[in-house]
């Protein structure tokens, strides 16, 4: 059975990534698989893989299932604004059935623990 977990900060760079990360390295010492998310993510850098997020990328390599990136952020953006806003801006809206879907694929994988990272 898969627990939840939603993480939440007053604002970035008040450390969710560091302590979500935290987390998903003491389960995993604890023995328990877990697996990180960051629904949608905004201030995303074009890679040759496409649009990649630092705070998801850390959440991947911390956790203990590995899934691909587009499981951890399926929602990108790259202006570095709130993501409601980008999404308005990049006309791409935000699919919240793409998100309830991408967190119940991460709940079926085999993780213990699902650890969502709001954004900042």
């Amino acid at each position: 059975m898969s627990h939840t977990y939603f993480l939440t900060g007053t604002d970035t760079d008040v450390g969710k990534t560091l302590v979500a990360c935290s987390l998903l390295h003491a389960w995993q010492a604890s023995g328990l698989a877990a697996v990180g998310y960051k629904p949608i993510a905004a201030g995303c850098e074009q890679s040759a893989q496409g649009l990649r997020n630092r705070d998801a990328l850390q959440l991947q390599a911390a956790g203990s299932v590995q899934m691909p990136y587009e499981a951890i952020n399926p929602i990108a953006y790259a202006p570095p604004i709130a993501p409601h806003i980008a999404a308005e801006q990049s006309g791409i809206p935000i699919d919240t059935a793409l998100l309830d879907a991408g967190l119940a694929r991460l709940q079926a994988s085999g993780a213990e623990r699902v650890l969502v990272e709001g954004a900042g």
